[in-house]
């Protein structure tokens, strides 16, 4: 029984994401961290409510809005669970890649700073 599911999903896993390119998308990721901005690559945690596969980037995602949670935990001194925790709400544009940074302020302290990149390939495809 698992083996025929197993089977079932890797037939139908590629027409799953062809289908996510056939419109315009947006993509979150985690961006890269920066010592001279004092930015560190937080965790995409869930979007939609909906567990990530990739805690480093999301799958494409139809524009609209959405709900994001991202994760940033410091190895200074134990934080406390709402100090790991954001919760964004994003209204994402089509053919945008959506780089999120968990920005020490102090101690350990954060917040999140978002920085917005067009697609090229969306873009062609779709523009």
């Amino acid at each position: 029984m698992k083996r025929s599911l197993w089977a079932m999903w890797i037939a139908f896993a590629p027409l799953a994401v062809a289908a996510a390119y056939e419109s315009p998308w947006a993509i979150v990721e985690a961006s890269d961290p920066s010592e001279v901005r004092q930015e560190f690559r937080p965790s995409i945690t869930l979007v939609d409510g909906h567990s990530t596969r990739d805690p480093w980037r999301s799958d494409p995602l139809a524009p609209g809005k959405h709900s994001v949670r991202i994760r940033f935990e410091t190895a200074r001194v134990a934080q406390g669970p709402g100090d790991e925790v954001r919760d964004l709400d994003l209204d994402l544009q089509p053919c945008t890649r959506y780089r999120i940074a968990a920005q020490r302020t102090q101690g350990t302290q954060w917040q999140p700073k978002v920085y917005t990149e067009k697609i090229g390939e969306c873009a062609r495809k779709f523009k």
